[in-house]
């Protein structure tokens, strides 16, 4: 999981490589995510995958439901 620190070096850098100015009030938030969804991923990322849990080696295209845009 990021640290407070880690995470918010992430936040200035992709900000910087986006070019996108974020605001100071925005930042704390942005930080806290970041935290949050790398603690998710760890758990995610813990997670024993079996053979049934392999996606399907062929993909079958299904017809969208309702009338058509």
């Amino acid at each position: 999981m990021l640290t407070s620190q880690q995470a918010e070096a992430l936040m200035t850098a992709s900000a910087a490589a986006l070019d996108l100015h974020l605001f100071a009030e925005h930042k704390p938030g942005v930080v806290h995510y970041l935290v949050l969804a790398s603690g998710m991923a760890d758990l995610v990322m813990g997670q024993a995958l079996g053979i049934e849990d392999e996606s399907g080696a062929v993909f079958e295209p299904v017809a969208p439901r309702g009338p058509a845009a």
